[in-house]
């Protein structure tokens, strides 16, 4: 699962964002999937290629880019350098869709309401997560999200094979596996 938007609450953001680019940068080995050194692989088609680099455009244009590549080109497979953004316009497509690339945009909060508000602002709804050593907040965010899935200090869905799992809103077509558990 490819993380579109994090949101950093104001007091931890410039050493989370500092230290998000250091590890993000470090698994920027691209190359064969099959090869253990790889840490990074291409994506699956040139049209996925398309639309990846489309958001990169997007993001350039209404956030700022700490991160990524200056230019990009499909001569030796569908790879793009991992990206980040910060201080994205919320209004931005960017921001509303779900990337699946690896292009990820940061931006700050200042309370609950203000990045629950955020986060729910789109028309998808397949995965959150929040990270908190407080499990009362985290429950909070976890009722708040409109997603088909929520994590708790993780960042991947994280689920039983025999679990019913799906999006919310636009994201999915339904719930998966939920045939085999009800019958």
């Amino acid at each position: 699962m490819a993380n579109s938007r994090i949101y950093v609450q104001d007091t931890i953001a410039d050493r989370f964002i500092d230290l998000f680019k250091t590890k993000f940068s470090e698994i920027a080995k691209m190359g064969d999937p099959t090869s253990s050194e790889t840490r990074h692989g291409p994506l699956v088609d040139k049209a996925q290629f398309d639309k990846v680099l489309e958001y990169i455009e997007m993001g350039k244009r209404d956030g700022n880019m700490i991160l990524g590549p200056d230019s990009v080109s499909a001569d030796k497979g569908y790879f793009i350098q991992p990206t980040i953004f910060t201080s994205t316009s919320e209004d931005s497509q960017i921001m509303k869709e779900e990337v699946f690339g690896p292009v990820v945009n940061i931006n700050v909060f200042h309370s609950e309401k203000d990045v629950l508000a955020k986060a729910n602002d789109t028309e998808y709804g397949l995965y959150a997560s929040v990270f908190t050593k407080d499990i009362s907040r985290a429950m909070r965010f976890a009722k708040g999200f409109q997603a088909g899935t929520v994590g708790i200090n993780c960042s991947s869905p994280v689920t039983g094979a025999d679990t019913p799992f799906g999006g919310y809103k636009g994201s999915g077509v339904g719930r998966e596996v939920i045939i085999k558990v009800a019958g």
